[in-house]
């Protein structure tokens, strides 16, 4: 039986997690810590794996957490890895995306600017309820500086070429942040945006009873 670790997406917490409703009470929120200058995202994930002293775990990850999840389970050798919102291949990042990670735009924008466009985040994350869109504008005026720069860096140049298999990829259709791409062992949740695990909670949950059934702890 094995433990379930939730990584939240970048600079968020538990709150994203906070309307499921799990069968399984075995579980923990890894929570992000500050990188170093010029940390490559695989040494940060050595730095982090120390919240996660047990062998062979359970990972679910959201969004950014998604491929920090897989960047862990390199090493960590899981029971299983979900990736919610995610995706399991750097070729899955719009080229957009890719573009900007090129150009490596990220390190010229203030994040102050950024943060000043959180009113139409709601809109680009699929936020449809008032406290929906509270807890992202919390989320976005929290995240420290230094972590959403490096965090940005790190989403945007990502290099994962071969699509990770040994993962199950829930993701809803109209995710406008990272649009979904097909894959056999994709789990659809139609119409829904990137806060999936938010606004379709009930679903995801039910979905989280079935795939953990078998190796969770209760």
């Amino acid at each position: 039986m094995s433990k379930v670790y939730f990584i939240s997406g970048l600079g968020a917490d538990e709150r994203m997690f906070q309307y499921l409703q799990l069968k399984c009470r075995n579980i923990a929120h890894v929570r992000w810590i500050q990188p170093k200058e010029e940390e490559p995202l695989s040494d940060y994930a050595r730095r982090l794996a120390e919240q996660i002293p047990e062998p062979n775990p359970i990972l679910v990850g959201m969004s950014f957490g998604g491929v920090v999840a897989i960047e862990l389970a390199k090493f960590l050798h899981p029971r299983k890895t979900i990736l919610i919102s995610s995706m399991a291949s750097s070729q899955s990042l719009p080229w957009y995306y890719r573009a900007m990670g090129a150009l490596r735009l990220h390190e010229l924008i203030p994040v102050p600017l950024m943060k000043r466009f959180h009113f139409i985040a709601p809109v680009l994350f699929g936020a449809a309820t008032q406290a929906e869109k509270i807890l992202l504008k919390e989320v976005i005026l929290e995240t420290e500086p230094h972590f959403l720069r490096w965090a940005l860096g790190q989403l945007l140049t990502w290099h994962q070429p071969d699509h990770y298999e040994n993962a199950v990829m829930i993701h809803g259709t109209a995710d406008r942040i990272l649009p979904m791409r097909e894959h056999p062992n994709i789990i659809k949740i139609k119409n829904a945006g990137h806060l999936v695990v938010l606004s379709h909670a009930t679903e995801i949950s039910a979905i989280l009873d079935q795939i953990l059934e078998e190796d969770c702890t209760s």
